[in-house]
């Protein structure tokens, strides 16, 4: 701290200590006692009286006391006799140096015609022996020209000497106080190339109630603004400086107001003088001057500390054993006193959270892991997804006692997905697992099944829904397997859009799982009814506040709304609500979902004829589950249509036929959003043939097999091998074939279909 702004508001103790410093001149020898808060300038004033006093002839002796050397018998007296000559000298606890008289014996023998000054900093931590001489010294100054100060902070309970020292008759006291706002601006203007006149004038009320008036602290938070430059905030910044003042403040206290203002950083917005009390274990009559004395340093404010800035210093200054161990308190006062679940969770997470960095353990309450999953519970309908599933990691991780709740895992697929989507991955085994063990009707199972679904899982959920009951959340689930994975379902057709909507009314007023919106958003979309799915769009929307929304259910109304707008033809608004769906969660994340962003991104950037755009979004990873669902068909409808305008028509109507070959397998007819049809005859035409030419349109997908591999010259028993079917079975299909096709040969089915190109189905093995 400079000597400029180190002295303001401390002219007048210095004044009286020089008043003092002239009585000795005279011979008649005096004490002060220079007391503050941590913080207020004890050693500063110190100093400038040192300066002073050795500018005028005086001699100076002065020591530090230490914390670390409080047990260290004389060790003060040491420090101000080190060096000199003379009787009873200190230097040992014991002979002549352990008298109470010889400090007093050797100041004289130092004495002479010049007075002598004898200043004790943080004499608080004086130890016993050197508060003896003190108070030996104390009883015969009036005979010396000694003038001796004493600098300390205000203590509830000093050891009987040093008290009898501090409360001498001949001490007078001298107690510093914080700055006033006045004060905090002259010590703004008078900081070596601070701030002008006016700036200080300006900054001083907000600076003022930043550090309550302690100079530290505003010492601390001018280091921080310098740091800012050149564009330096008009508002205070609890920077690194700030809260290194405040954490040395802190050390600079006694221990119990130490434990206190830790018990205030920790409780933050719960505490009360009875949480208080309770937390530090003491009667809330002996809280109360803890507080006054953090008051007067200027880290409190109306009982509580200042701002976060304070509180993340204190925090700041924890080790890991500390705030596990504080946390843990907190939690088990909290809960003891009825506090809500969600304030108990958030100490218990910080206690492991810190556990965890320590590599500690401790012990765990029973109650705490039905807690966690308790506030879970509350933060979900909050929008705290985030907050939610950091509650049930951490129970996760927490040994329960036989109290683990039930569908904790579910529930925290859930929260992960909404608030990490990525992270729900490392869940997908353990719940196919848990969904396997549970009853379609349990309310647990429905939870489970629509993160399964959504990452392509589903044959675990398939067996479970046909036996599932008849509640909205069994409808659901069916109801989005029905439509994802139309090859799964009960009867392997897609609902009808009346169903869908009859599913969305359970979505959002049950606020039933996410990942099945936007399947059926889309399944109303292309079912024609565009309007419908967009009023929808905008009610799910709209179903909570935008602030509580999270990542993952952004990304899939930006996804919902991609594919809605491409629908329409608004292809450039498609392609912005695409991109900021697949910036907002990684493709690993989407599960088989990817495809709709991706789809509706490629055919935006196809009819914008950004062909390379397209490239780059088909070159995104996706996952094979993607090809048995109704977002793969949009996929290969969209990268077919990519490939056609880029002149691989060839291998765009490989992707058409897949599609056709898909919609034959699940047994639905064409609709105007799964044409193939017309983008295949265009392909066909490109290729030399006429539409009405495609010469396995009349064949089942099987048999489109066995045709294309005979056609490629592989024998009925290689085919059969390929395809994991018996021989027998190839020989019908080629009479089928033979019989459809109307040829005799293996050479007339060559020249008949080996122009065609194989589809990405048509050279698959049957399932065993």
């Amino acid at each position: 701290m400079g000597t400029g702004e180190g002295l303001i508001g401390r002219q007048e103790p210095l004044r009286l200590l020089e008043g003092l410093l002239a009585d000795a001149r005279q011979g008649r020898g005096s004490a002060a006692a220079l007391t503050g808060s941590p913080g207020t300038g004890k050693s500063a004033v110190l100093r400038a009286l040192a300066a002073s006093a050795a500018g005028a002839g005086a001699t100076v002796l002065g020591a530090c006391a230490t914390e670390a050397e409080s047990d260290l018998p004389l060790g003060v007296v040491g420090q101000l006799l080190s060096g000199a000559a003379g009787p009873g000298t200190a230097s040992g606890g014991s002979g002549a140096g352990a008298r109470p008289e010889a400090l007093y014996e050797a100041l004289r023998a130092l004495g002479g015609r010049r007075p002598l000054v004898v200043t004790v900093d943080d004499v608080h931590h004086t130890d016993e022996q050197s508060a003896r001489c003190l108070l030996y010294l104390c009883g015969r100054l009036a005979a010396t020209g000694v003038l001796l100060v004493l600098a300390g902070r205000p203590q509830t309970a000093p050891s009987l000497p040093l008290a009898e020292v501090l409360g001498h008759p001949r001490c007078v006291p001298l107690p510093l106080r914080t700055l006033s706002e006045d004060e905090a601006a002259d010590f703004l203007r008078a900081a070596p190339a601070a701030m002008d006149a006016a700036a200080a004038r300006r900054l001083a009320p907000d600076w003022h109630r930043f550090t309550g008036g302690n100079p530290r602290l505003l010492h601390g938070l001018l280091a921080d603004h310098r740091d800012c430059g050149p564009v330096r905030p008009a508002r205070p910044i609890a920077g690194t400086a700030f809260r290194r003042a405040v954490a040395d403040c802190l050390r600079g206290a006694e221990d119990p107001v130490r434990s206190a203002a830790q018990a205030l950083a920790v409780l933050a917005d719960q505490v009360t003088l009875t949480l208080l009390a309770r937390f530090l274990g003491v009667p809330e009559r002996a809280v109360v001057p803890r507080l006054a004395a953090l008051e007067a340093t200027g880290l409190l404010d109306a009982g509580r500390l200042r701002h976060r800035g304070v509180s993340a210093a204190v925090l700041e200054s924890l080790t890991a054993e500390e705030s596990a161990r504080l946390h843990a308190r907190a939690a088990g006062v909290l809960h003891d006193h009825g506090a809500e679940p969600s304030a108990v969770a958030a100490h218990l997470v910080a206690a492991e959270a810190a556990r965890t960095t320590d590599g500690a353990t401790g012990d765990t309450p029973v109650w705490a892991v039905p807690v966690l999953a308790e506030a879970a519970r509350h933060a979900m309908p909050a929008g705290q997804a985030r907050r939610a599933a950091e509650f049930l990691r951490t129970a996760h991780r927490l040994p329960d006692g036989g109290q683990r709740p039930d569908g904790m895992l579910a529930t925290l697929a859930r929260a992960e997905w909404e608030s990490d989507p990525a992270s729900v991955i490392r869940h997908l085994s353990a719940l196919e697992r848990d969904l396997a063990a549970r009853a379609p009707d349990d309310p647990w199972w429905t939870e489970g099944a629509a993160q399964l679904l959504w990452h392509g899982r589903y044959e675990t959920v398939a067996r479970g829904a046909a036996d599932a009951g008849d509640g909205p959340r069994a409808r659901e689930v069916r109801t989005a397997l029905g439509h994802l994975y139309p090859g799964a379902g009960r009867d392997g057709t897609a609902p009808e859009p009346d169903a869908v909507e009859r599913v969305l009314v359970s979505v959002v007023h049950a606020l039933a799982p996410p990942p099945s919106v936007p399947a059926l958003l889309v399944a109303l979309s292309y079912a024609g009814e565009t309007e419908r799915a967009a009023r929808w769009r905008e009610l799910t929307d709209g179903a909570e506040p935008a602030e509580a929304t999270t990542v993952a259910r952004q990304a899939v109304a930006a996804a919902v709304a991609a594919v809605l707008h491409v629908r329409t033809g608004s292809h450039g608004t498609g392609a912005a609500h695409a991109a900021r769906a697949l910036a907002l969660m990684t493709p690993a994340a989407w599960g088989v979902a990817v495809g709709m962003p991706l789809a509706a991104g490629v055919r935006a950037a196809t009819a914008l004829r950004a062909h390379d755009e397209a490239a780059r979004l088909l070159r995104v990873p996706v996952p094979d589950a993607l090809f048995r669902t109704r977002p793969g068909l949009h996929y290969l409808l969209a990268r077919g249509g990519h490939l056609l305008a880029a002149g691989r028509a060839r291998s765009a109507l490989a992707d058409f036929h897949a599609c056709r070959d898909l919609l034959a397998e699940w047994g639905e007819r064409t609709r105007g959003g799964l044409d193939w049809r017309t983008p295949a005859d265009e392909a066909l035409r490109r290729l030399g043939h006429t539409p009405d030419g495609d010469p396995v349109a009349v064949l089942t997908r099987a048999e489109r097999r066995v045709a294309m591999l005979a056609a490629a010259g592989c024998t009925n028993r290689a085919i059969a091998a390929r395809l994991y079917v018996t021989t027998s079975t190839v020989e019908q299909h080629l009479t089928h074939v033979y019989r459809k096709l109307r040829v005799r040969s293996r050479g007339d089915l060559v020249r008949l279909v080996g122009t065609r190109p194989a589809g990405p189905g048509d050279l698959r093995p049957e399932p065993v």
